[in-house]
């Protein structure tokens, strides 16, 4: 199919100039936000992102923020305007309940406004951001096992809180009535609003220099362009059909019961669909609202096509997706759904992406380690002498967390936070966190031996050790609801084996003894307790045998990788001349010829 969009009539300087202009504008208006934040996920983690669309809600610029919040764009921006139809200039709608705006859990707000030129439309801007609470029975509403999906939190429907520029205080008093830090979520939502309203501003100027019909025509050109490109990368990949899966741990509720994300990848000509009617039926906390699902499933074909082909509305028309209201990447109300931007999402992203490897093993992207670091909500007995209440919090410190999975001809990186936020989320500051949170890291290292083996392998895992120092009086609750990977590991890709398993203790103030932390759980936490976290790396890419033995005799050299798991996974046998002294490590090449042949006849 060719696309139908006709070529533009616009000169190839403008409309790289207009184009880079617009991509700079939407930077910058998260950059706004990032700097000013209240939400320290919003403010140190960068867990928010703006993107602009066009009136008829096709996605234009898309850039480097989380995909759970951009990737959606257009399924919550046409809710929003189903219910209204019109927005004034200096309107604001908020929403978040994902019935209704059909994108992902409680904390994470969508802000949808109008972008005009004097009395014409020229864009809409959605911003999604990670508020600092959302209600419900905990902060950051990571936490399984609630009653439905009012227990979780604040359900917002679309609503103009901003109206022609004036807030709407007696609608807005009931949302910020109903959050533990109003003064935290309604400075970030002016925040947001006013970093949009200096975004229109600034297209204004440019519509002043170039002319409204050259932008127009700059935005339809670049999104016809993305759509060709999009249909050339797909095909190249042979026609067929294809399958992939991965599994969650399991629910917060259903002990020892996975829930399996199955797709069905048919590649037809230049256009490709991922049916997910295998899919479990929908269970509880880690169901994915239908943006969700959309945006990781956008998310496995853009890693594994041309990076530098933009994400726009373009990207999107060869790609169909099916996924049945019911199952658990479309759930029904009034399940929950806490879990879906972390848990079900990298289950979503591995399945695609696996089948995109079986496709096309050549480009295929092995999966990066799952989120594992564990979230935080408490109450600390300090009266706040803003609001003469206790300090309340939520932590989400993306600390312990594993490395990339990693694509042929080259290793994976160690510290990137998971596929699911493809380097866009900033790994948490330990400096940072020990200031606002009652917890002293004591150790945070790369984990010897956590690398998902392959011919390329990923980068690592971490080991972590987080103490609670919170003071006599506090309260302090766990939830790992946002962690997977413990029992059903991310997939190995062309050949390699799957990633190591992610494990998660408590030791408790003055007992040695470990207890397993389950992922996808909650628990209280005491002064004195001590989280231990081992997260895996990512998966590999390839066979581990064919590893070229220099490289692993640099990652022994380098202390990443132990001699016995040299020899034991990647079958090379390293000898040192001195103990103790890692410069005298060499490759015994006949006992590792010897050995990677009995060892590939062993694996036939």
């Amino acid at each position: 199919m060719s696309p139908k969009r006709k070529k533009a009539e616009v000169d190839p300087i403008t409309l790289t100039v207009v184009w880079n202009r617009l991509l700079t504008l939407t930077r910058e208006c998260g950059e706004r936000v990032v700097h000013s934040a209240q939400s320290y996920v919003m403010g140190l983690a960068r867990d928010m992102g703006p993107v602009l669309l066009t009136p008829e809600i096709e996605i234009v610029t898309s850039v480097e923020f989380i995909p759970c919040h951009c990737l959606l764009a257009e399924i919550p921006t046409k809710a929003i305007l189903n219910k209204f139809g019109h927005l004034d200039p200096g309107d604001m709608v908020i929403g978040n309940d994902a019935y209704i705006v059909r994108s992902g859990h409680l904390p994470d707000w969508t802000f949808l406004l109008p972008i005009y030129w004097h009395d014409k439309l020229v864009f809409y801007c959605h911003f999604r951001a990670h508020q600092s609470d959302s209600g419900g029975a905990l902060s950051g509403s990571y936490f399984p096992r609630a009653y439905d999906c009012i227990a979780e939190g604040l359900n917002i429907p679309p609503v103009k809180i901003v109206k022609k520029g004036k807030t709407a205080e007696e609608v807005y008093e009931v949302i910020l009535n109903n959050v533990r830090t109003p003064n935290a979520v309604k400075s970030d939502n002016m925040l947001i609003y006013g970093s949009i309203r200096r975004m229109e501003k600034d297209i204004g100027e440019l519509i002043d220099r170039y002319g409204l019909e050259t932008l127009r025509a700059c935005t339809q050109e670049i999104i016809r362009r993305d759509e060709i490109a999009t249909r050339n990368q797909i095909r190249a990949i042979p026609d067929g059909i294809y399958y992939g899966e991965s599994a969650c741990d399991w629910d917060g509720s259903v002990p020892d019961r996975p829930v399996w994300i199955r797709v069905k990848l048919t590649v037809k000509g230049n256009e490709m669909t991922f049916d997910f009617s295998e899919s479990d039926d929908q269970v509880d906390f880690i169901n994915s609202p239908l943006g969700n699902t959309y945006a990781f499933t956008y998310l496995a074909l853009f890693l594994h096509i041309d990076p530098s082909i933009p994400h726009n509305h373009g990207a999107r028309i060869p790609v169909h997706i099916i996924a049945p209201q019911g199952k658990v990447v479309n759930p029904t109300r009034p399940h929950t759904y806490g879990g879906c931007a972390c848990s079900c999402a990298c289950a979503i992203y591995e399945a695609c992406a696996m089948a995109l490897g079986k496709a096309d093993p050549e480009r295929a992207k092995a999966c990066s380690a799952r989120h594992f670091s564990v979230d935080v909500a408490g109450r600390l007995p300090i009266t706040d002498p803003r609001t003469g209440q206790d300090l309340e919090y939520f932590a989400a410190p993306f600390i312990e967390e594993g490395g990339t999975g990693t694509v042929k001809g080259f290793d994976g990186w160690d510290g990137e936070t998971g596929s699911i936020h493809s380097g866009a989320l900033k790994r948490g500051s330990v400096e940072e966190c020990e200031l606002v949170f009652p917890f002293r890291w004591d150790v945070v290292e790369i984990a010897n031996d956590s690398e998902g083996p392959g011919e390329f392998i990923s980068g690592r895992g971490t080991y972590s050790e987080r103490l609670c120092i919170a003071p006599p009086g506090a309260r302090t609750v766990l939830m790992s609801g946002d962690c997977d990977g413990a029992v059903h590991p991310p997939p190995g890709m062309a050949g390699a084996p799957p990633a190591q398993l992610g494990q998660i203790f408590m030791k408790r103030a003055g007992n040695n003894e470990r207890e397993i932390f389950k992922t996808i759980d909650m628990g209280d936490m005491y002064p004195g307790d001590l989280l231990i976290t081992r997260t895996s790396g990512g998966a590999g890419w390839g066979n581990p045998l064919n590893r070229d033995p220099e490289r692993v005799r640099l990652n022994v050299r380098d202390g990443f990788l132990s001699i016995q798991r040299a020899k034991d996974v990647y079958g090379v046998v390293i000898t040192q001349k001195k103990e103790g002294d890692p410069e005298t490590v060499e490759v015994d090449n006949k006992a590792t010829k010897e050995l990677r042949e009995k060892m590939k006849a062993e694996q036939t």
